[in-house]
């Protein structure tokens, strides 16, 4: 028995190594390649599908061999081909200082988002040189931050702007263990950034944008001010406008933490559950009308497609639904010549498709989750089905059905999620009946409202009260599941290598589960006790940690202390939420927990285990560092005392060189909660003295 025919799946095939190049290709990049080599890899594969034709029975496998390592390649020159600072005309290949104000034209390529600044994607096509003001082609993509009110309703998508603009590489992180921005935005080709005033923009002309986008994000902000119009309140609205739209701006965290601890946060962007359940309603539409035979699945067909497609452009065609779309598409395709669709042949045929189009989907965190849960789905449900006890209820053999399908996607998700999200959440299984029966509710009953506001507005105001009440009930439940006891499991660090490990735990596991053999058991239990062990070791390791970390946080300050598994925290002047930006990650990856409620503020001695603040000065095992938010008391600090590092604060007024006089270092330190004015002086009195100067400061024994 095989769980895959791999002769049957050619595009498995094809995708496989072609995902390895884009992956190489992202890791490793070579700024020599070209669209040149590109072409010469494509005429390659032409050839050799030629010469495999002459290959000998028994040399069939060379063939196979140098197509696969083709597809290598060109996935490898793919990527960097789309990468656009490999593009000649770069705006950031004119000038030796690419943060000088630049004047450039261009076009705004998907829809702005209004949070505390209006942002904005833009396109460059033209830069304007300072003696000719004559413009000269370039291109490459800007993340515009502008600071307005008034520009709010009139910026759309297509609209060609010229900008006045001082432009600014994306930061890496610079926080440990923290949320990577820059890599975020470099796989949606966004490298520079700029943050703009209303009289640094010019509309020069709207409307250039793809008819087929512009009417999309029409047709989506109509939408939403029709849901704005019939949920009042902010909580039922912001749900609402995420299940059917996939509009998630108006979330408050509290709404976004209790589905994310209960693992229901799929439910708020449309994605391939809400495609499939628009599936399910017009199957159960196109079985009632009188189609048989080629011709009517042909028709069935052509109306499926056109539901899917319509509803993805309704709702602004995000990515999530795209994909969802896409995957569909080839799916009813697929079974439409072909009767029954083979769902990995479907699967590696969207996946290509989608890669293709854009490479960078790969390392999209919902592009893997999708295919992830599609793929447990598919490799799971039926084998966990089969041997489920019979149910003669057909209501309670469907909810059977919906927790099956949870307990799949859960397990082809779970390395990914553990990874990502470094959390386990226990009652998914519970969620996903709620968000499950109530998205399809919502679903068809929305879709129903649209109709319903056009012809008979006093019945979708009831239809409207009635979805709000559901709604409201509906993240009561979420929020009660989150409170149960042991509802989620956090702070659960997997690193890239273990979560491909566990991934081959869970396929060794099935295919010997699948195949009955016991091999695949040995394999997956020896692979389980090898990441297990390798946790163990490194918690082991952590007892013995000694570190100090200073944070980066805006216009505030944090430093953690870690001595074995105990820590103290000082800040002064973050929220709860700029800690756990900051620093949740780090300690999580250092084996503590994340509790904001723990800090001391800056001022406060204390004694815990090994660790002692006292007096402006942290001693942790060997490690001693000095922090400096005032003048120096110089007849209390009389004799001088060597520390591994200083950190300066709040604009301390000092000089450098008189501080090091009392405080002898190595390590200058300087967090946010100083001016950049304070911060340039800073650096330069460093730089003569020869001392390194940061703004993170991590030591560790």
């Amino acid at each position: 028995m095989k769980i895959v025919n791999y002769r049957n799946t050619p595009y498995l095939r094809l995708v496989i190594p072609f995902c390895l190049g884009l992956f190489l290709g992202d890791a490793y990049p070579n700024p020599m390649v070209s669209h040149q080599g590109l072409l010469l890899i494509g005429l390659l594969s032409l050839v050799l599908l030629a010469a495999g034709i002459r290959y000998e029975y028994a040399a069939r496998w060379l063939f196979g061999t140098l197509l696969q390592g083709a597809l290598v390649v060109t996935g490898y020159l793919y990527i960097q081909h789309s990468n656009e600072l490999n593009h000649a005309l770069h705006f950031s290949k004119f000038s030796s200082d690419v943060q000088q104000v630049q004047v450039l034209e261009g076009q705004i390529y998907d829809a702005p988002v209004q949070g505390s600044k209006l942002k904005v994607l833009f396109k460059t096509d033209y830069r304007y040189s300072d003696s000719t003001q004559v413009p000269n082609p370039c291109s490459g993509n800007l993340m515009l931050y502008i600071k307005t009110d008034s520009l709010q309703a009139t910026l759309k998508y297509g609209d060609r702007l010229l900008i006045k603009a001082r432009i600014t590489p994306v930061a890496p992180p610079v926080n440990p263990n923290s949320f990577d921005y820059q890599k975020y935005l470099h796989h949606q080709n966004i490298h520079y950034t700029s943050y703009l005033n209303t009289t640094d923009i010019r509309v020069l002309s709207v409307g250039h944008g793809a008819w087929v986008w512009a009417k999309a994000f029409e047709y989506r902000d109509r939408l939403l001010a029709l849901l704005q119009e019939h949920f009042t309140t902010q909580n039922e609205y912001a749900v609402a406008s995420a299940l059917l739209v996939g509009y998630k701006e108006d979330l408050s965290d509290e709404i976004k933490q209790a589905y994310a601890d209960t693992g229901s946060m799929h439910a708020l962007a449309v994605s391939g559950t809400h495609v499939g359940l628009l599936y399910v309603g017009l199957l159960f539409l196109l079985q009632r009308l009188p189609l048989y035979g080629r011709k009517g699945r042909i028709i069935e067909t052509l109306l499926a497609l056109l539901a899917i497609w319509g509803f993805t452009f309704l709702t602004g065609a995000t990515a999530s639904v795209l994909r969802a779309s896409v995957m569909f598409s080839v799916y009813l395709l697929g079974k439409m010549v072909f009767r029954q669709a083979n769902i990995w042949n479907v699967l590696s045929a969207s996946a290509l498709g989608l890669l293709l189009f854009n490479p960078h989907f790969l390392f999209d965190a919902g592009f893997q989750l999708s295919y992830a849960a599609v793929a447990g789905m598919a490799f799971f449900y039926p084998m966990f089905y089969k041997v489920s006890p019979i149910i003669k209820y057909k209501w309670l053999d469907e909810a059977w059905r919906v927790l099956l399908i949870g307990v799949t996607a859960q397990i082809g998700t779970l390395p990914l999620s553990l990874y990502y999200f470094h959390q386990f959440p226990c009652y998914f299984w519970l969620a996903g009946w709620v968000v499950v029966l109530g998205g399809a509710i919502f679903l068809w009953a929305g879709a129903l409202l649209i109709v319903l506001d056009l012809m008979f507005p006093f019945l979708a105001n009831w239809l409207g009260i009635g979805l709000s009440y559901m709604l409201y009930g509906m993240n009561k439940i979420i929020f009660g599941i989150q409170d149960m006891p042991f509802s989620v499991v956090s702070g659960i660090w997997l690193s890239g290598v273990g979560a491909v490990a566990l991934y081959l735990i869970i396929a060794s596991a099935g295919a010997a589960a699948a195949l009955r053999q016991k091999p695949g058991i040995f394999v997956a239990s020896a692979g389980l006790l090898i990441l297990l062990s390798a946790s163990a070791f490194r918690s082991v390791k952590q007892f013995d940690q000694v570190r100090i970390c200073s944070y980066s946080i805006y216009k505030g300050s944090l430093i953690d202390i870690y001595n074995g598994k105990n820590r103290v925290s000082i800040s002064e002047n973050i929220s709860p939420k700029q800690e756990t930006f900051a620093a949740q990650g780090n300690r999580w990856a250092n084996g503590l927990s994340h509790t904001t409620e723990h800090c001391i503020p800056f001022g406060r001695d204390t004694v815990v285990g090994n660790i002692e603040v006292k007096n402006r000065l942290i001693q942790n095992g060997t490690l001693r560092v000095a922090v400096i938010d005032g003048p120096i008391n110089q007849h209390s600090q009389a004799v001088p005392i060597p520390v591994s590092a200083l950190i300066f604060r709040k604009n301390a007024k000092v000089n450098l060189a008189d501080v090091i006089r009392y405080f002898p270092t190595q390590m200058v330190v300087l967090d946010q909660s100083n001016t950049r004015k304070q911060i340039g002086l800073w650096e330069q009195e460093a730089k003569v003295l020869g001392i390194p100067c940061q703004n993170l400061l991590l030591l560790h024994e």
